[in-house]
């Protein structure tokens, strides 16, 4: 469907409003990160967002908080992306936490009509400038003697480009359910999950199409503690759709060539995620990620840098 001219103006503007925000923070973290002399790394490596803006509560100072998270990523069918993603924390206590980001995409292929409406020709394009949907999440975590407990609701609001492939075009909810227990050098986890969009689903890199329906959502895995408090997180996923799908996507790989088609299954998927979170520094992550979708024969490759603003406090020295 053709934009309008005022919704092409809205989402100029939206874009405009993000890059500023982005440089305002940007040159927020810049003096929080060298005000400080200079400490060892700290003592977990997660507490530093990457790829999954979720914060660590019982690491994180309490309060207002925030990280930007520059990446890029090569996918098998769409090429080479970069992103700029803003997000805002809060942390109310060890319990109870919220965040909010949006993706900035700096560059993207895009599959999008070149023709007319009515002879529509589907071809690759590069954009830059253009945001996908923006996304909120609120998050209850509980310890027990057993296993850690992390419940995530999270809320998609339409905010990306549908003939792009990078939004929803409404509405969207998940709601996931982590378990793990903390074996000293490894954690094993599990995931559990339901809700109508796969771009809610917890992913270590950007898949190129969004699928809205009813979806239930399985990970397993675990993720081991390396030397110099790096960490490896190794999983495998599969998402299941419940109900028919409205596809947007940025590619025709696997899909109908077109930006939206109803189809009965488009959305599932399955396969393996994999990161490597190295700590530069307090305020600095650099993450790696690998990702292989068995169904859609699909390989996605990417690296991001994360800079977070208030580091949490060094681990006590016994």
């Amino acid at each position: 469907m053709p934009i309008s001219r005022s919704g092409h103006s809205l989402r100029t503007s939206l874009a405009l409003a993000l890059r500023v925000a982005s440089l305002v923070l940007l040159a927020s973290l810049v003096p929080a990160i060298y005000a400080q002399a200079p400490v060892s790394l700290a003592s977990d490596a997660s507490a530093t967002p990457g790829a999954d803006p979720k914060p660590a509560p019982e690491l994180a100072t309490r309060g207002f908080n925030a990280t930007l998270s520059t990446s890029s990523q090569h996918d098998s069918s769409a090429g080479w992306s970069s992103v700029l993603t803003p997000n805002a924390i809060f942390v109310y206590n060890k319990h109870l936490s919220a965040n909010a980001s949006i993706p900035d995409f700096v560059y993207i292929n895009v599959y999008a009509n070149v023709g007319t409406k009515a002879k529509p020709v589907y071809a690759y394009q590069s954009k830059s400038g253009v945001v996908g949907d923006t996304s909120l999440a609120f998050h209850y975590d509980a310890l027990t003697s057993v296993v850690e407990y992390s419940n995530t609701v999270s809320l998609g609001l339409p905010s990306g480009n549908t003939n792009y492939g990078l939004g929803a075009g409404q509405v969207t909810y998940n709601i996931n359910n982590h378990f793990d227990k903390d074996l000293d050098f490894f954690t094993p986890e599990i995931e559990l999950g339901f809700g109508d969009s796969t771009s809610l689903v917890h992913q270590t890199v950007r898949k190129s199409y969004i699928a809205v329906g009813s979806v239930a959502s399985f990970q397993a895995g675990a993720s081991f503690n390396l030397p110099m408090n790096c960490s490896f997180d190794a999983d495998a996923y599969e998402s299941l759709p419940l109900t028919q799908d409205l596809i947007y996507s940025t590619t025709g790989k696997g899909k109908k060539k077109v930006t939206t088609s109803t189809n009965k299954g488009p959305g599932e998927d399955n396969g393996f995620d994999t990161s490597l979170d190295i700590p530069l520094e307090r305020h600095i992550t650099l993450t790696g990620a690998y990702s292989r979708s068995l169904r859609n024969h699909d390989d996605v490759v990417g690296f991001s840098l994360n800079f977070l603003m208030i580091a949490p406090p060094k681990a006590k020295k016994p």
